[in-house]
């Protein structure tokens, strides 16, 4: 590999953790681009050079903004594909071409945490069938990582997971910043699902802190929510251990706990008594975990596996039980061995 200094690093999506990304690596790393899909937005942000999601944050002289696709794929070595998880198959339609034109083995890696409905797709499935006969390599980079915290210089860690070990070892040299260390691995079910499936157990921690219910109640429900993670990964061929580390456990502890987190949010707002379209409209914010219950739901039906907690998540989605009484169908659930 060259200079991993001198990396030319894209990130698809001017979100907040797009942004927030691009923001970082901008502060390290000195050829960036950032692709806004829309048009208005990244004008904006070209004049201004501030990014206003997650706060606002001033972007470095080196990161370039553009909102043509070609132009800011334009020689870039990694692609970071920072798109929401329902939109990630049609962004890479829109990729492949070009890359195919400019004939670049570019590494794509998703940063997005989700399931696509419909064809119940991990982002690196829909990547690869989007890209078509390509080969490009497909990663995924996960963890413990709020934007908000991470914008605001605080230290994060997130592991990046390719089935080439040594592509993500590479990858992990050139995304690392001092107030961001990147692990790799070559479990790329098991990083994919562990970002995934926290989003559903952290909508069900937003309900349990919304009623008011206390820590053991809480704990007690991370602990069986991590044991539903392990059981759907380990049969879709993930390794146990993945789940335990940053983008299983780590990722459920920060996403289960904090205010900044949308799905935790989305579980406050069934607790109050919202639906699911008003808890949405409240978080103005891509809560991954509303798709990915309903995903998760349907993958594990077909499976033949049970996940009481997802079940229950979506069955309050669904506005089918209150709140109150998921929480309730979980404790009246038949004893069992741990």
């Amino acid at each position: 590999m060259s200079n991993l200094q001198d990396k030319a690093i894209c990130v698809i999506g001017a979100g907040a953790w797009g942004g927030t990304l691009a923001w970082l690596l901008g502060q390290h790393k000195t050829r960036i681009s950032l692709w806004s899909h829309d048009k208005t937005k990244g004008e904006q942000i070209i004049q201004s050079r501030k990014l206003k999601t997650p706060c606002e944050l001033s972007l470095a002289p080196n990161v370039q903004v553009h909102t043509d696709l070609e132009t800011a794929l334009l020689d870039s070595e990694i692609i970071l594909m920072a798109c929401n998880s329902q939109s990630m198959r049609e962004m890479m339609q829109k990729i492949a071409p070009i890359l195919s034109r400019n004939k670049l083995k570019t590494p794509v890696v998703s940063v997005a945490k989700g399931l696509e409905r419909g064809s119940l797709c991990r982002m690196s499935e829909a990547l690869r069938q989007a890209s078509g006969d390509l080969n490009q390599p497909v990663c995924a980079l996960s963890g413990p990582n709020l934007a908000f915290e991470i914008a605001s210089g605080k230290p994060a860690a997130a592991v990046l997971a390719c089935d080439d070990l040594l592509v993500a070892q590479g990858l992990q040299k050139a995304l690392s910043c001092p107030t961001f260390r990147v692990y790799s691995s070559d479990d790329l079910i098991g990083v994919e699902l562990g970002g995934t499936l926290k989003n559903i157990i952290a909508i069900a921690a937003g309900i349990s802190d919304g009623l008011n219910l206390g820590v053991n109640a809480k704990s007690a429900l991370l602990t069986r929510g991590l044991a539903e993670m392990v059981r759907l990964s380990k049969a879709m061929g993930a390794k146990s251990p993945t789940l335990w580390g940053l983008s299983g456990m780590g990722d459920l502890f920060a996403t289960c706990q904090s205010p900044l987190s949308r799905n935790y949010n989305i579980g406050l707002q069934l607790a109050a008594g919202k639906s699911v379209s008003e808890a949405v409209e409240i978080v103005k914010a891509t809560a991954e975990g509303v798709e990915t219950t309903y995903a998760v739901c349907e993958l594990s039906k077909n499976m033949g596996i049970e996940l009481p907690i997802a079940e229950q998540v979506q069955a309050t989605m669904k506005g089918q039980v209150t709140a109150r009484e998921t929480i309730m169908s979980l404790m009246a659930r038949p004893l069992s061995v741990e």
